[in-house]
């Protein structure tokens, strides 16, 4: 992919699991285990993806959303 004709540098990886894997699907399971105890609003998870989805409909339920979010924050 180019940004005005440009191409990024590349660097070398030096962490993480190699895609296909045999191990990688339980690491990452280890991984976002906890995940859900940090989120208090209604979410849905799904192979790699999660979305955080509350109803938003007073000005106390935004400030809700924002704590979770910067729970995920300090989970990450």
């Amino acid at each position: 992919m180019t940004v005005r004709g440009s191409f990024s540098d590349w660097f070398e990886m030096i962490s993480g699991v190699p895609r296909g894997s045999v191990l990688g699907p339980l690491l990452f399971l280890l991984y976002i285990n906890d995940l859900p105890s940090w989120i208090q609003n209604s979410k849905m998870m799904f192979a790699d993806d999660t979305k955080v989805c509350p109803k938003v409909v007073e000005d106390n339920d935004s400030s809700l959303l924002q704590a979770d979010l910067k729970s995920l924050e300090a989970w990450s």
